[in-house]
């Protein structure tokens, strides 16, 4: 559904007044709307992608936040914007692909009303124990098949990705461990040291330090590939659970009903970015992936998105305020 709307807001936008807006396209800055504050990693990484998409588009691309709401605020903002290229949305499946699934139509947005212009990166999510809970993957599922229940993982929100890979992970496993939601990662990192709990599912970036100095045992990797900062820990299809092969990503998305020839201008210029050495160096010291991809492309990786999450979120029957 979401290929096929994307697919026919294109054709719809070849209209001769559409190719004369492209063809002019921009006439004043563009605006990436990042629904979380300014500082964070997602914000950091939009104004790098908008200082190298500005000079290629001839106007400024300015980071505008907009936080609040579990991102609820900035989708709704964009989605109910004006579909002309100049309001886009920065942000990833936490925002556009999750939220919609766990809020099960509380929400006034859905993936389906944004139109995709690029990726931009891709994260792995890792499980990050106590030394003292678990040696290995197998010994952590071992030991929680042993006794169901008596482990218990953090995550910084309920329906959050954190909190959702760790219920992939039981449903790949057949196995349960009470999820327990923080405000912040950092004191999830306090309760594993102090041994008031055993796990967390957290992206591979903010786990790294604690690993190296052994407070944080890195289990498995979501990746489809080993991170260079980790060559030692293998991911979770290398230790048998292809399942858990997921990743967190951010992309550029505009409203649905932005014109085609507009779309194609925009992800010209931000592959330009996204594909360039500089970026992609950026994007690994951050631990993650920098991937391109056309406005197709990104709607069929989404539609995918969705429907695994789905098959995730469903059964939970998760009670969220």
């Amino acid at each position: 559904m979401l290929i096929r709307r994307a697919l026919l807001a294109g054709g719809a936008a070849l209209a001769a007044p559409s190719l004369g807006r492209a063809q002019s396209f921009p006439e004043r800055p563009v605006r990436f709307v990042v629904p979380y504050t300014a500082g964070g990693g997602t914000d950091i990484t939009a104004r790098k992608v908008a200082e190298g998409v500005g000079p290629l588009l001839g106007q400024p691309v300015i980071v505008e936040n907009r936080s609040g709401a579990n991102t609820a605020v900035g989708a709704e903002y964009v989605a109910r914007s004006r579909p002309d290229g100049y309001t886009l949305y920065f942000a990833g499946g936490s925002s556009v692909v999750e939220p919609p699934l766990v809020w099960k139509g509380r929400l006034s947005y859905s993936w389906a009303d944004f139109a995709p212009v690029s990726l931009v990166l891709k994260q792995p999510y890792g499980l990050g124990a106590s030394p003292w809970a678990a040696r290995d993957l197998p010994d952590f599922i071992a030991r929680m098949k042993a006794t169901p229940g008596g482990y218990s993982y953090g995550h910084t929100g309920t329906g959050g990705i954190g909190h959702l890979v760790g219920e992939r992970l039981m449903a790949a496993t057949g196995t349960r461990m009470l999820s327990v939601p923080y405000r912040g990662f950092q004191q999830t990192v306090v309760d594993i040291i102090g041994q008031r709990l055993q796990a967390t599912c957290e992206s591979v970036n903010n786990i790294v330090p604690f690993h190296r100095d052994g407070s944080v045992r890195v289990l498995g990797i979501t990746s489809d590939v080993r991170v260079p900062q980790l060559p030692d820990v293998p991911t979770f299809a290398e230790q048998g659970l292809p399942s858990m092969s997921v990743m967190s990503w951010l992309a550029v998305l505009a409203p649905l009903g932005t014109p085609a020839p507009i779309l194609a201008r925009l992800n010209q210029a931000v592959r330009q970015v996204v594909d360039s050495q500089g970026f992609r160096d950026y994007a690994l010291t951050q631990v993650q992936f920098a991937e391109s991809s056309t406005p197709e492309g990104l709607a069929a990786y989404m539609a995918k998105d969705v429907e695994e999450w789905r098959r995730v979120i469903e059964p939970l029957d998760l009670k969220v305020d």
